[in-house]
């Protein structure tokens, strides 16, 4: 059964994921508004609102992760006793915190490709416009999957961290407390 504490802290890190990924959609739905013009020196830009969707997208998405390794402390019970279990629960979480790596910088890419400015053209890039660069399709919904996914494996691992330290190793029993005799026994002869 999960605890009050447990349920509370996995349904914040899932707000907080969700959140995320709305606004990694909402960044994609806006991104292509950002190539303005071809000056023929630069190519002009504007910001989008899929500037502040990546920062806000990247801000909630670490928030739940640093709320959920504060919660499991750090990784600091598994540090104690390393067995089978721990083991595979800290591997899941570092899994978790690479795939949260992996679509902040996603989203923090894309808002900075939907930034207002001048930028000189490039060479050899596929996907431009006389020769200045817009973001590809796909970076900002990629982001949201791992930012859902980053989410669904760090939960998963801290539920799996608290069922270990609930279950923990069994307590050694005290051993059976032994009547002494007592020997202001009356009435007994000593031999």
């Amino acid at each position: 059964m999960v605890e009050g504490h447990v349920a509370v802290i996995c349904l914040a890190v899932a707000a907080l994921a969700l959140a995320a990924a709305a606004l990694g959609i909402v960044g994609e739905a806006t991104k292509s508004k950002s190539f303005v013009r071809y000056d023929g020196a630069s190519c002009v830009y504007r910001r989008t609102p899929a500037f502040g969707c990546g920062v806000a997208a990247a801000s909630s998405l670490l928030t739940g992760q640093v709320v959920l390794t504060a919660a499991a402390g750090c990784w600091g019970r598994c540090r104690t006793r390393p067995d089978g279990r721990r083991a595979a629960v800290v591997c899941s979480s570092l899994l978790s915190w690479f795939l949260a790596v992996l679509a902040a910088s996603a989203f923090l890419v894309g808002a900075l490709r939907n930034q207002s400015g001048e930028r000189r053209p490039r060479e050899g890039i596929a996907s431009t416009y006389y020769r200045c660069t817009v973001l590809v399709a796909g970076v900002f919904a990629g982001g949201s999957f791992l930012a859902v996914a980053a989410a669904v494996v760090g939960i998963a691992s801290y539920v799996a961290l608290e069922a270990v330290a609930g279950s923990g190793p069994p307590r050694p029993r005290a051993p059976p407390v032994w009547s002494q005799p007592d020997d202001s026994r009356q009435g007994c002869p000593e031999s």
